[in-house]
């Protein structure tokens, strides 16, 4: 499977932009502790913006005067909201910054303009990619987790890695050093809700998937600060309801890049 070249990013503010390419989505079946969803498979993603940092209490709030939040704090990652709170979001902060919105939502029925230049959930692909930046070990930073690398149970470590703290909150949105990327908290922290409905994929390559036609989960990545190590994988997938919120459960912001944006190196 073609590994994605080294320059895959450039900076845009709080943003970064993330050219495309594929990669080899899911784990291989020699890695520890995977499950049976992570079918391995080549996939391929269309340039893309992606939130350096997950968004924080002080951002949602400005933008829908509200703070669901169980950890209290302005730097801190917003939690508690629903993945219908999360569509909600990207189009209140659409709206107000002058962009498209994303999302056409009439109850729970939410449809998605993808050619609209506003805020978005990533895809699941997009998500794995960006978290990924390059790796093929089961997190991007190597193959054992640790406090000093991330927010998570960690008294319940990957295979045989140090156990370490468990601190039993969240931690500020830029904590930790990013990945080789710039992302902030990719594994760990409070995982992020993204676009994509619930469904196993199978080992044929893919162009930009979208997730299932009909389901009942929406899907979350990256694991949050009460999840043990094996949680934390690049490759794990996990999925709720679109109505439920957790303590544990956030969001990070995508846009569509522009051809002139997909042309920076």
């Amino acid at each position: 499977m073609a590994a994605c070249a080294s320059r895959c990013i450039a900076d845009d503010g709080d943003f970064a932009l993330v050219s495309g390419g594929t990669f080899a989505m899911g784990s291989p079946e020699t890695e520890a502790w995977r499950e049976k969803d992570e079918t391995a498979h080549e996939v391929a993603v269309s340039g893309f913006l992606l939130a350096k940092r997950e968004v924080s209490q002080e951002e949602y709030e400005k933008f829908t005067g509200k703070n669901p939040s169980e950890f209290k704090g302005k730097d801190l990652p917003v939690e508690n909201v629903t993945w219908f709170d999360a569509v909600r979001f990207c189009n209140a902060k659409s709206k107000a910054e002058g962009l498209q919105c994303a999302y056409a939502i009439d109850g729970e029925k939410v449809v998605w303009n993808r050619e609209a230049d506003g805020y978005r959930l990533p895809t699941e692909a997009e998500w794995e990619y960006a978290c990924r930046a390059g790796s093929s070990e089961p997190f991007n930073f190597g193959p054992v987790p640790t406090d000093k690398f991330a927010n998570y149970y960690a008294t319940y470590p990957y295979e045989d890695g140090p156990s370490g703290r468990f601190r039993g909150k969240t931690l500020p949105t830029d904590s930790f050093k990013p990945n080789a990327w710039g992302f902030f908290n990719m594994h760990g922290n409070v995982a992020e809700w993204c676009w994509d409905i619930y469904g196993e994929y199978g080992a044929a390559a893919q162009s930009n998937p979208r997730g299932a036609e009909n389901g009942q989960f929406r899907v979350c990545r990256g694991g949050g600060w009460n999840d043990f190590g094996k949680h934390l994988r690049s490759a794990f997938r996990s999925a709720a309801e679109p109505d439920s919120a957790m303590y544990n459960r956030g969001l990070r912001l995508a846009r569509n890049a522009d051809k002139k944006q997909e042309g920076k190196k």
